[in-house]
């Protein structure tokens, strides 16, 4: 019998499916999949089939949920440029339904090119229509060049010209160094081809922030600047429109978006020739062509989140580290390929999501940076692209010998500073985030004498994952029903009244934990995603959903309430949040948390004092405060390493 012949066990399909062992049990309990080949055997064939299927519902389920591909319509980009002028045109056209098409696009882009034009060369005009006149009397100029570029040389026929007359007749302001026709570009593009692209086009203020940091490693003059996904140019035009002396290159795969790019850096510059443009911002695909040469700095915006081909990522195969991850990441692959296109001492400056720098699915390119490049800027941007939920950094890294993050500069919010000496990361994380003092904090928190660690010494669970909450959980008590709480039913040191229910039929739960944990005599409940880790004690047997997970510390010699007084601690909180910048508390982070061993004397009174805590209904936050100094000093922390704590305790809610 060969190999795909013999059955496959629960346990082996449980791992082939990433899924429990327990959760295999209850698909087939519930008959979502079915052994076919004996008792609790399946066969290979079956269960390839069957993984396919996850995968593709999964894939569904995860479009529907973020609304990426499926999304269609138009977006008015309002903090893409700040000219008010230029917004309300962009908002008037979108209001107007006038633009149907690509044909009808790329006239109204083109006669707001020519108008621009105008502007920028201080030539006088009558009237906003200047397309068929110009097109028409400027042949083989350079200007005209770009723009019957940009037209794909088909003109505008009468009856599209007459249709648009109130578009074309509309007026744009030129701002110089504002990419106001790739404002209209990407305000009139479908928001599903933009999206299905992973094209996020970057607002003004990144952008500026990005070159405020790149002229801050020293003088551009004379430097190759390269935007390898260069969009309609945003990030070389405001170069170009400071005057920086640099010679600048771009390629985007999306032909109009390169076309914009061009006659954008042509209104910057009247000495460029349309040839020189054309010779730099080309259209093709960066991320598997041969740029033919290397550049002094490589910037700009990579897509986010795009669909790749299994034959681009082919392509990239043996090339980049990156593309041999399980389901690569396009920005990564970005990231590893400008880095390649870099010349000696060049510097890299991407805007990119913050995951990048610790989320574990990009740990090769997390490698790759550490190993190999220095740390020159990081700026922590936040959630700046408008309806995307999805926190961002402007990244700037160059090729070292000998790396280093010494001499990094940083933007957290209003705080700026420099990390002076260099760090080690180690747990998978770029710690770049947190300033030297906070960083002491760290490092003396790991250094407490006899820390001891959860790591192998708890039982963790989540909470039960229904499969259905519409279909299994009340928010009124039947019979046979008991409360189940969720992560917003857990305070610090609490548990608020539940409102929703369940009957406890494991065999009907998508997923659920031994039924011990659930019904342990004592255990610690925590919220899975929060700010910062919130924990509450409970020695009801409660029951738990996916959003409120289980702990149950088995550390010889420490009490549940200690270890619960250390995690309820501004220290823990500040060590999780400052190392791990995550608002999902998961077991790794937990694990990770060094905790004091302290006698049995010390633990009781702190015990004693969480015990007062719980029961308190008024003065909650002054017994926290009293018990958080003496958890503090236990981690052995200078008064002025505590009064950093404090802030940062002040800053936050503490669900109390």
């Amino acid at each position: 019998m060969s190999v795909s012949d013999v059955p496959m066990t629960v346990a082996e399909v449980s791992r082939a499916l990433s899924v429990s062992a327990a959760t295999l049990r209850n698909w087939i309990r519930l008959g979502k999949i079915t052994p076919d080949a004996g008792e609790q055997l399946f066969s290979r064939e079956y269960v390839s089939a069957y993984a396919e299927q996850l995968r593709s519902e999964e894939s569904t389920r995860l479009k529907s949920r973020r609304n990426k591909k499926g999304t269609s319509g138009r977006v008015l980009y309002k903090n893409y440029v700040r000219s008010e002028e230029n917004r309300r045109l962009a908002a008037e056209l979108l209001e107007s339904g006038l633009i149907t098409g690509r044909g009808d696009l790329m006239a109204v882009l083109a006669n707001f090119a020519v108008q621009l034009y105008h502007q920028s060369r201080g030539i006088p005009y009558t009237g906003n229509d200047l397309l068929s006149d110009y097109l028409s009397g400027h042949a083989g100029e350079d200007f005209h060049i770009l723009v019957t570029g940009l037209l794909g040389g088909v003109l505008p026929d009468s009856d599209t010209v007459t249709r648009l007359a109130p578009a074309l007749n509309a007026g744009i302001r030129f701002v110089r160094g504002e990419d106001s026709l790739g404002f209209i570009y990407i305000s009139l593009r479908d928001i599903g081809q933009r999206k299905s692209a992973g094209a996020y086009y970057t607002p003004e203020d990144a952008v500026d922030e990005l070159i405020d940091l790149l002229c801050g490693e020293g003088d551009l003059s004379g430097k190759t600047v390269c935007d390898p996904c260069c969009g309609t140019g945003n990030f070389l035009l405001r170069l170009a429109a400071r005057g920086t002396g640099c010679q600048l290159y771009g390629q985007d795969i999306d032909p109009v978006s390169a076309a914009l790019t061009r006659i954008n850096l042509a209104l910057t510059d009247p000495a460029l020739s349309a040839e020189d443009i054309c010779a730099r911002i080309t259209s093709g695909d960066s991320l598997t062509g041969d740029p033919g040469r290397s550049y002094d700095v490589i910037l700009g915006n990579p897509p986010w989140g795009s669909d790749l081909p299994e034959a681009e990522i082919s392509a990239c195969c043996g090339k980049l580290v990156t593309a041999s991850d399980r389901n690569p990441e396009i920005y990564d692959l970005f990231t590893e390929k400008a880095l390649t296109m870099l010349s000696p001492g060049g510097v890299l400056a991407f805007v990119l999501p913050e995951a990048i720098l610790s989320v574990a699915s990009h740990d090769t390119v997390r490698r790759l940076m550490t190993e190999r490049c220095s740390f020159r800027f990081v700026s922590y941007l936040g959630n700046v692209f408008p309806g995307v939920q999805c926190p961002s950094v402007i990244l700037g890294i160059m090729p070292d010998s000998i790396p280093t993050s010494a001499g990094c500069r940083v933007r957290r919010g209003k705080e700026s500073y420099v990390i002076s000496q260099n760090r080690s990361f180690e747990v998978g994380v770029i710690s770049l985030n947190i300033s030297d003092q906070e960083n002491e904090i760290i490092k003396a928190m790991d250094s407490v004498p006899d820390a001891v660690y959860l790591k192998g010494s708890a039982k963790f669970a989540l909470g039960i994952v229904t499969g259905s909450n519409k279909e299994l959980v009340l928010k009124e008590r039947q019979e046979g029903f008991e409360p189940v709480l969720k992560g917003r039913d857990i305070t610090r040191y609490g548990i608020t009244p539940p409102d929703n229910f369940i009957r406890f039929t494991p065999e009907r739960f998508q997923q659920v934990a031994p039924t011990e944990l659930y019904r342990a005599k004592e255990k610690l409940l925590y919220r899975f995603i929060c700010e910062v880790p919130v924990f509450a004690y409970d020695d009801g047997q409660r029951l738990t959903l996916n959003s409120c997970n289980i702990l149950i510390p088995q550390i010889e010699g420490l009490s549940m309430k200690y270890v619960l007084a250390v995690l309820n601690s501004g220290a823990a909180a500040f060590y999780i949040n400052r190392r791990f910048r995550s608002v999902k508390l998961l077991r790794s982070h937990i694990e990770q948390l060094p905790i004091p061993a302290v006698p049995v004397d010390i633990q009781k009174r702190i015990a004693e004092k969480t015990d007062r805590i719980m029961l308190s209904k008024e003065n909650k936050r002054s017994l926290y405060d009293e018990l958080d100094r003496e958890i503090t000093r236990l981690y052995g922390l200078m008064p002025e390493q505590a009064q950093i704590i404090e802030r940062f305790k002040g800053e936050r809610n503490l669900f109390l």
